[in-house]
């Protein structure tokens, strides 16, 4: 239900979610007063709040002046001319492996037989990690009526300084945000040393690059919720944590890397579950609203 009324000794209110189960905030049906409501989503809040007053015979919102700032952020900056909201692609409607097969057919079409295998390995680990995360993604079934606490997307292009990078996947749940990237190499062997991760066929993969990108990622997350609060600054923004998720091969090494953490898949729910669980629901489901958004990642 896009909105549902709650009534308590003293309280009277109704709670607004979106279509896909986001909280929007609530209305205090006795003051008028519309609460925990991000400003880059106050609109959309209004709507839903006032075709529910509307059904219900009640009188609806007046307009934006209505909606108290949200406490924990307090007054912010003043938006740029247009808004908060440009236009952006929802990064939510992609799958895992999402432009890997395309990739793969063109690279097979000018190059040969065998020249889409890299592409459609990684496909493939893309979709071995996303179904070993669906422990954590999908509702559970003693929640009834809720989403789940976890959220994913797939395929997320950002921007950093060193040059444009594809997360493979962004995991946001209540210890933060997880940043995966998968190395699928079937039958073979992964070697885990203190600042390096080297794969059976050579290739080494540097654990500090990791840190770097985490880093990134967290410096633009912590703007874009200041923003769509607005505000100019987060004041306490979610944790983000470099992770490798290794698929078809042995793990080995006497390494302990700082900082990243490098697991076979079947261990991933119940590793990242560890971290603890700072973040409640309407966080986790706020910061997946503006990680959703291209806007997000990209200048």
């Amino acid at each position: 239900m896009p909105a549902r009324r709650r009534r308590r000794p003293g309280s009277d209110r109704l709670y607004v979610t979106s279509s896909d189960g986001l909280p929007l905030g609530h209305l205090d049906l006795v003051t008028r007063v519309a609460h925990d409501v991000p400003a880059g989503y106050r609109e959309r809040f209004v709507q839903e709040a006032n075709a529910w007053l509307w059904q219900n015979g009640l009188p609806p919102m007046g307009g934006p002046a209505e909606v108290a700032e949200p406490a924990a952020l307090g007054a912010g900056a003043e938006p740029p001319a247009g808004g908060w909201d440009p236009a952006w692609d929802d990064l939510a409607l992609h799958r895992p492996g999402h432009g890997l097969l395309e990739e793969a057919a063109e690279a097979r079409a000018a190059q040969g037989t065998g020249a889409d295998r890299p592409y459609r390995l990684r496909a493939d680990g893309q979709h071995a990690v996303a179904e070993a995360l669906g422990k954590l993604t999908r509702p559970p079934t003693l929640r009834r009526g809720r989403g789940a606490r976890w959220r994913i997307l797939h395929a997320v292009p950002m921007a950093a300084p060193d040059g444009d990078v594809v997360l493979d996947h962004v995991l946001i749940g209540p210890p933060g945000l997880f940043l995966i990237e998968d190395v699928n190499v079937p039958g073979g062997r992964v070697v885990l040393e203190n600042q390096t991760v080297e794969l059976g066929d050579g290739t080494i993969m540097s654990l500090e690059e990791r840190r770097q990108i985490a880093a990134e990622a967290a410096e633009r997350v912590s703007v874009a919720l200041a923003r769509a609060a607005g505000a100019s600054e987060t004041l306490d923004p979610p944790a983000v944590h470099p992770v490798i998720a290794v698929v078809g091969a042995i793990l080995s090494g006497a390494g302990r890397p700082r900082g990243v953490t490098v697991s076979r898949i079947s261990q991933l729910p119940r590793l990242l579950s560890a971290f603890g669980a700072p973040l409640s629901d309407l966080a986790v489901a706020q910061i997946f609203e503006v990680a959703r958004r291209s806007g997000t990642w990209s200048p």
